[in-house]
């Protein structure tokens, strides 16, 4: 019978300090930035909002071997946003350095 008082004295325990842990570390980092956050306030880091379908994942254009194959991917929408997309990513990558 006492061993039975004692066991569920030390789960309700458990418990109890488990939850009040919980609590402290939720109020601890509330309202507390992450690394990720603070940096997106310190830069001025512009969204480039893009339309993509299928086609933007299937279609991969090569780099143009001329100027006039250059002037004539100019007026495909899938080679800009294919050449805006990688271009992008270096950017950010220069500008984290």
């Amino acid at each position: 019978m006492n061993t039975k008082r004692n066991v569920r004295w030390l789960i309700q325990s458990g418990l109890g300090i488990t939850c009040a842990l919980a609590v402290v570390l939720v109020l601890t980092s509330w309202g507390k930035k992450t690394h990720a956050q603070e940096q997106a306030t310190t830069q001025a880091h512009v969204p480039v909002h893009m339309t993509t379908d299928w086609s933007n994942r299937h279609m991969v254009y090569s780099a143009p071997s001329s100027v006039v194959h250059a002037l004539r991917l100019q007026s495909e929408p899938r080679y800009l946003h294919q050449w805006t997309r990688r271009n992008a990513v270096s950017s950010q990558a220069q500008s984290a350095q």
